[in-house]
């Protein structure tokens, strides 16, 4: 499934200040109230809850309400407040009370409860009523608001999901005239909002399709979890002629990102979708420089290639050019693939069904008793390393990237594929900083070869774990294309295809090699007549 470039359908409640309008002593925060009701895609849906968890994760001054709210039963508390809420006479604000350790959070919360109770006043039915009330909210606010970490540059948040009582939604609504952001998510419909005037409390009300089927916030997580590490995405490069400037500009913010700074944080490619001309100016960039890296505490996203290119330029000095250019030394694996799987991994044996023993009916992997095997070429790798190969394994099987899906089989081939892969890869992945050049893997194929699914497998998990894999075909071979979803791939064909075209290394001299720059600078800017 191909989700591109979405945007975060939760995004605006983590806008900053600044596209709000700044915090002022007078005015306070610019907040939002959004309601966002329904859902219009699901897989989208989930991929985005399942970020707006790790958003949450990430920041200190958010409460996540995943349910209802339970009644409060810390007795020290009730006993608190009890004693302050007994001196009431119509005015929250008056009290001298503490519900939190902001004072002038305090006294926005405490004036937020008189504008409530003189809003809602009438469905009340009585000061006993209205009592408890005050102290069943102010129990909540003292057991999960106190405990933020608020910073007055931006406004604290609460995100509620699912089905939603009256009095929960009353103290959503304190905190929001209070200055908080509220993130209400229902995807079953309106509940308590149904019975409150959203247009006079300015609540943003985004409608979607309402479905039926009930599940949790914590299962969409998992579900998003999948789609969003299975999914496809591309970044597009920029056009040829504002490469420099772009690379000279993240240079002076990205250069200085020290080397193997960032291998603690998990890693997710981004596939690279350009023209041929761009894969060669990209090719050698280190990954800090090419559009779509970015990272943050936890994870570093990889923008790599996976491309195929079939055919080949009309001119073969060009073409041979290009192939010689990207064999990067250090970097990179070249293979002219003839069928013999040993340059890429090691044959499949019958002990390789053991394997299976290692995988769940759910395609989970047992992690542990695997790297405890120690007999395969990855665990010449760091844990942490392959820890992370098993999860992009595990990634690539719940995936629905293969076309005709994977049964129990393929899952062990595609493992065993991965475990015993060349050491080649093992040194390129050993010595791969993630900020830096990326470990590369060029494949030449001759004649009409057919990859099968193990080799496509590896080929996968190579470029979740941040791969450039370039696949030429002279003879425009469909190798890949009928084994897993071609959008994954990015094909290019080039001027006329050619069969049976062997490979010529250095083929071009010194003349030939200044010959391809000035066709290299035809294609950026076009031929030009005298």
């Amino acid at each position: 499934m191909e989700l591109g470039n979405k945007s975060n359908i939760f995004s605006k409640i983590f806008s900053s200040q600044s596209d709000r309008g700044n915090y002022t002593s007078a005015k306070g925060y610019e907040n939002y109230f959004i309601s966002y009701i329904g859902i219009d895609n699901e897989d989208i849906y989930n991929s985005e809850i399942y970020n707006l968890n790790r958003e949450i994760k990430n920041k200190k001054n958010i409460c996540l309400f995943k349910n209802n709210i339970l009644n409060p039963d810390d007795f020290d508390i009730i006993s608190y407040l009890k004693s302050k809420v007994s001196k009431y006479n119509g005015s929250v604000f008056d009290l001298d009370i503490d519900l939190v350790r902001y004072e002038e959070i305090n006294n926005r919360i405490k004036r937020g409860f008189d504008i409530l109770l003189k809003e809602e006043n009438q469905n009340f039915n009585n000061d006993r009523v209205k009592f408890n009330f005050i102290i069943k909210v102010m129990s909540w606010i003292r057991i999960y608001i106190n405990p933020l970490i608020i910073d007055y540059k931006d406004a604290p948040k609460v995100v509620f999901y699912g089905d939603i009582k009256k009095h929960e939604l009353y103290f959503l609504l304190i905190l929001y005239f209070a200055g908080f952001d509220i993130l209400y998510i229902n995807p079953n419909g309106l509940s308590e909002f149904e019975n409150i005037n959203i247009e006079k409390f300015k609540i943003e009300l985004i409608n979607n399709k309402i479905v039926q089927e009930r599940i949790s916030f914590d299962d969409r997580i998992q579900k998003g979890e999948i789609i969003e590490k299975s999914s496809i995405k591309k970044a597009y490069t920029v056009g040829a002629q504002a490469s420099k400037k772009i690379s000279d500009e993240l240079l002076n913010d990205s250069g200085f990102i020290k080397p193997w700074q960032l291998q603690n944080r998990n890693i997710k490619s981004l596939l690279l979708s350009s023209t041929v001309d761009e894969v060669d100016i990209y090719w050698n960039e280190p990954l800090k420089l090419r559009p779509g890296f970015k990272f943050d505490n936890e994870l570093v996203t990889l923008p790599v290639f996976f491309t195929k290119i079939d055919g080949v330029y009309k001119d073969l000095d060009e073409y041979y050019s290009l192939l010689e250019k990207l064999q990067v030394k250090d970097f990179s694996y070249f293979i002219q693939y003839d069928d013999n799987i040993r340059a890429l991994t090691k044959p499949f044996t019958r002990e390789g069904y053991n394997l299976s023993f290692f995988i769940s009916n759910n395609g989970k992997l047992n992690k542990k008793s695997i790297i405890k095997e120690k007999c395969f070429s990855i665990s010449n790798l760091s844990l942490r390393w392959q820890e992370i190969i098993l999860d992009k394994v595990e990634e690539s099987i719940l995936s629905d990237m293969f076309i005709e899906g994977l049964t129990k089989d393929d899952i062990v081939k595609g493992l065993y594929s991965v475990l015993n892969m060349n050491e080649r890869f093992v040194y390129l992945i050993n010595s791969f900083d993630y900020a830096s050049i990326n470990p590369k893997l060029i494949i030449y194929i001759e004649k009409m070869r057919m990859f099968t699914k193990e080799i496509v497998f590896l080929l996968l998990v190579l470029s979740k774990i941040g791969f450039d894999i370039i696949i030429f075909t002279p003879g425009g071979v469909n190798c890949i294309e009928n084994v897993i979803n071609n959008q994954i791939v990015d094909i290019h064909r080039l001027d006329v295809i050619n069969y049976n075209l062997k490979y010529m290394s250095n083929k071009h001299n010194i003349n030939n090699t200044n010959k391809s720059v000035g066709s290299f600078l035809e294609k950026l800017f076009g031929k030009w007549s005298d």
